[in-house]
């Protein structure tokens, strides 16, 4: 059996197609997952999902969160120089880099509260469905399918080659699609281990360099420390990042 967990915050992605009452649509697809959940919700909207009909709530845990629950923002007085380069700032700001850099701290917090007692765990963004467009049959069908793999390692998907070590772009300032992002899972144990790394690499950058920037800029930067900890998976921003999982 594996847990899925994800999470979501109101108001941390400011873009123009996808307000909060949309993230909240898409995500509410995950909830109705017949299979075991943990996900962290904005507290200003756990009343309205627990009211909701609209999620099964007999293998779900919604756990109230609000931005202060993110370790990151101990440190945002130390980031003096976040300057990265992007064609939306509305979107990619410092608080931003500090919700997406958490993606392994709360899959850490869900395992050590392990609701259901599994040892696979298995990440999936809130509002995935925005991208894969499955009908709410096919969707359930999908992610049930995901949550019957198991893997030892953290199981991760891949937009360019593994092999790649060489990058044409500054990782400190521009984002690198060398990882999707948006699916990740595994052994409660290996993805532990992940997370304490994330957050040690999130916190060197922040003292060395005074910036924070992608999660998959960081994850990216660990895997190439740590490759006996990744199994990596070619997919690209469409169905392929679960349908290869």
């Amino acid at each position: 059996m594996t847990t899925i967990v994800s999470c979501f915050l109101a108001n941390s992605n400011n873009r123009g197609d996808r307000k909060t009452d949309k993230y909240v649509d898409y995500g509410k697809k995950l909830l109705n997952v017949n299979n075991p959940k943990i996900i962290f919700i904005d507290d200003s909207l756990i009343d309205l999902l627990i009211n909701s009909k609209e999620y099964n709530k007999e293998n779900t845990l919604l756990i109230p969160i609000n931005k202060n629950d993110i370790y990151l923002y101990e440190y945002q007085n130390h980031i003096t120089d976040f300057n990265i380069i992007t064609d939306f700032p509305n979107k990619d700001t410092l608080e931003y880099m500090f919700i997406i850099c958490s993606k392994t701290e709360f899959m850490k917090k869900a395992i050590e509260i392990n609701a259901f007692n599994t040892e696979q765990f298995l990440w999936i963004d809130f509002g995935i469905n925005h991208m894969l467009k499955y009908d709410d049959k096919e969707f359930e069908e999908k992610i049930i399918n995901l949550t019957t793999l198991e893997y030892y390692n953290v199981r991760i998907s891949s937009i360019k080659d593994p092999n790649i070590e060489n990058l044409d772009k500054d990782i400190y300032r521009q984002v690198v699609w060398y990882l999707a992002g948006t699916v990740f899972g595994g052994l409660n144990e290996s993805l532990i281990k992940f997370a304490d790394l994330v957050k040690e690499k999130c916190l060197e950058i922040i003292f060395d360099k005074g910036s924070l920037m992608w999660e998959v800029n960081i994850w990216y930067l660990v895997l190439l420390e740590n490759k006996d900890l990744f199994d990596t998976y070619s997919c690209d921003h469409d169905r392929s990042v679960i349908t290869n999982y």
